[in-house]
């Protein structure tokens, strides 16, 4: 498959979208409307009923980390009494919150009137948005998510989520003076699905095509719409664009890989926003491709109904125990044919990290791949070591070698 540099119109249509999404959200607040802050999984298709705009400040301090804003911001929250080892999208946006000047790169945010917690992501949002509560004195919105550790979902589980949502309708439509319009909440939730199926096409198509048309990086680009974004036919746009490029690249025999695809690798843990060139990069020296990840498979789902909707929040990373997290896993190491595993050891996300030693253990063993881990972190670049980087990178070539020689 031949390696080249092709311009991408639905990598500028994302960028159109994404930056008229944070113009809306600022003309909003100019305008007396009131702007919500949510975590990443809440039910954002009731916002999309409502034409409410939304900061998500997980997707937003990522975009900060990747504009090299991480340290001053992280900085910043520590100075105000804040833990170096708390999530550093926490510290980012609370640090971004006390700035004294603009940030500038189209970023800069309006603080918000009231609040929307999903604890699918993790305990630490819940303090987080607590601390912002109280510090603007505005409402909090909780959907709590009861933690899954069994491969199926308890149908008790998910009508109790579901029961909720009606309670969060009534508090938004208080808050905004807005009325939730059910009819359209069918015609988002069509709409959502979609995305997620339109996201799941590209992802397979990369993951799936051997060699691929491209890196799974590419899929943290276009997964800032799924979150921000994900119930709106704008998004659908993009993903179609998306898809069709993809797919002229197969037919092609085309890549955007930058080099000559060797090895196959599945990337578990987040990815790290500051240094997103620099791991590329390294891996395309070395010809491995990385084609598949976890973290962004959170947002190829897909549903009917309000039912599938909350099993869809209750399926999160973050929200499933260990035997659903490796039986996910496991399935994309053999559908996307992976030569080895490489594990961002990220100590800031808690949840992540508390079951990644053994989660690659048991994965390593069932498929018989090379695993190696390096310490980072998803948006703090102080505790990144290119040095350890290429060394494990290294180690865990010469590993997938071995390997490769053994079975030819």
């Amino acid at each position: 498959m031949k390696s080249v540099k092709v311009h991408s119109a639905a990598r500028d249509l994302l960028r159109q979208c994404m930056g008229d999404i944070y113009a809306d959200i600022r003309a909003a607040k100019e305008a007396g409307e009131p702007v919500c802050y949510s975590t990443s999984n809440f039910a954002k298709e009731l916002f999309e009923v409502m034409d409410i705009k939304v900061v998500y400040p997980e997707n937003h301090a990522a975009a900060v980390a990747a504009k090299k804003g991480a340290v001053t911001f992280c900085e910043k929250a520590e100075s105000l009494g804040y833990s170096a080892d708390l999530c550093s999208y926490a510290r980012i946006s609370i640090g971004f919150d006390e700035r004294d000047e603009d940030f500038g790169h189209g970023l800069d945010i309006p603080a918000p009137d009231f609040l929307c917690v999903g604890n699918n992501i993790c305990s630490t949002v819940n303090k987080w948005y607590e601390n912002l509560a109280w510090k603007y004195d505005i409402p909090l919105i909780m959907m709590d998510v009861p933690y899954a550790t069994q491969a199926d979902y308890e149908p008790e589980k998910i009508e109790y989520i579901k029961s909720q949502l009606q309670g969060i309708v009534d508090q938004l439509e208080k808050i905004t003076g807005k009325t939730f319009d059910y009819n359209k909440f069918q015609e988002v939730l069509e709409t959502s699905s979609e995305n997620g199926r339109l996201f799941q096409e590209a992802m397979d198509l990369i993951g799936k095509t051997k060699p691929s048309p491209a890196s799974a990086f590419d899929e943290y680009n276009f997964m800032a719409l799924m979150i921000i974004a994900r119930g709106k036919k704008e998004t659908t746009e993009v993903l179609k664009l998306f898809v069709e490029e993809l797919k002229e690249r197969i037919a092609n025999n085309e890549t955007t890989f930058a080099g000559e695809e060797e090895h196959r690798i599945f990337w578990d843990g987040l990815c790290c926003w500051p240094y997103l060139r620099q791991n590329s990069t390294s891996l395309a020296e070395k010809g491995i491709n990385m084609v598949g990840t976890p973290y962004t498979g959170n947002y190829g789902t897909t549903f009917e109904d309000l039912y599938e909707l909350c099993v869809s929040y209750s399926s999160t990373n973050n929200a499933t125990g260990l035997q659903i997290g490796r039986d996910y896993r496991s399935g994309l190491l053999s559908e996307y044919q992976c030569d080895g595993i490489l594990c961002n050891v990220m100590r800031s996300c808690k949840p992540w990290v508390g079951i990644m030693f053994e989660m690659e253990r048991q994965l390593s063993q069932k498929h018989d791949l090379p695993y190696t881990m390096f310490d980072a972190d998803q948006a703090d670049p102080r505790v990144f070591s290119e040095a350890q980087f290429e060394t494990r990178l290294q180690g865990l070539q010469e590993a997938m070698e071995v390997r490769s020689q053994e079975q030819s």
